[in-house]
């Protein structure tokens, strides 16, 4: 090999580096938004909620939520009226959301039993959001476990799901050197606050055991407050798994 086809040799490989690095980096925010795209509303005209150190206020103050990555992270959001959703995610890739709708069913919210409030919201989670918001976007999206637990004393329903190339994470395809999207696992919580029901989530590594996902969640669950206050210590553990 001759030092002019040895250089364009090594060009090509620093060419192929930096366009992996550059599309990666460059990319961010397009995965971000993709990440988003399964968890947003599809109406025609959209609202959007307010940004300003590190609060998230939803159109309409139907809730606020801190952000769990920092005062700068991308914020993907759309609303058409009450329901919709916000994602925030960092440039390395972290994910957390809130997803938001009327409640479904006429007993959300009510003064039932609890093994009727689990119902509402296991069915408001698998019959209905995760078919409309997740698995309609990315065919064969599944969910791995779900369980009730408690936040702040009240009924919740506890799910993991698995949504293939969902992440907003990048590994290299080794065929390409392109970056490609990765799956997602998201652990979300689901529970009723006033008529509103909420699903908040974050992604994690695939080997994490699902119990993992509810310190993060209670802690993202922390930085909420919603229409009507909800006031608790914050000492207290909010995510219970029920006996």
């Amino acid at each position: 090999m001759t030092d002019s086809q040895e250089q364009a040799c090594l060009g090509k490989e620093n060419s192929a580096q930096h366009m992996f690095h550059s599309l990666a980096l460059s990319s961010a925010r397009a995965a971000a938004a993709l990440a988003g795209l399964f968890i947003a509303c599809s109406a025609a005209a959209l609202d959007r909620g307010e940004f300003q150190g590190g609060l998230y206020t939803a159109p309409g103050e139907l809730f606020t939520v801190q952000s769990p990555l920092g005062p700068n992270p991308i914020v993907i959001d759309s609303f058409d009226r009450a329901a919709g959703a916000v994602t925030f995610v960092n440039e390395r890739g972290a994910l957390y959301g809130v997803v938001c709708t009327p409640n479904y069913d006429v007993l959300a919210g009510a003064e039932n039993d609890p093994e009727t409030d689990y119902a509402i919201l296991r069915n408001w989670f698998r019959d209905a959001t995760f078919p409309l918001f997740f698995e309609s976007q990315l065919p064969g999206a599944s969910i791995l476990y779900e369980e009730p637990v408690e936040f702040e004393g009240k009924p919740a329903w506890f799910g993991v799901m698995h949504l293939p190339q969902g992440s907003a994470r990048f590994t290299r395809d080794p065929a390409t050197g392109l970056p490609v999207r990765d799956d997602s696992y998201r652990g979300v919580v689901v529970f009723t606050r006033g008529e509103l029901t909420f699903l908040i989530m974050t992604e994690a590594e695939p080997v994490t055991e699902w119990k993992a996902f509810l310190p993060p969640l209670t802690d993202f669950y922390r930085g909420m407050a919603f229409t009507a206050p909800i006031t608790f210590p914050y000492e207290r553990q909010v995510a219970v798994v029920r006996p």
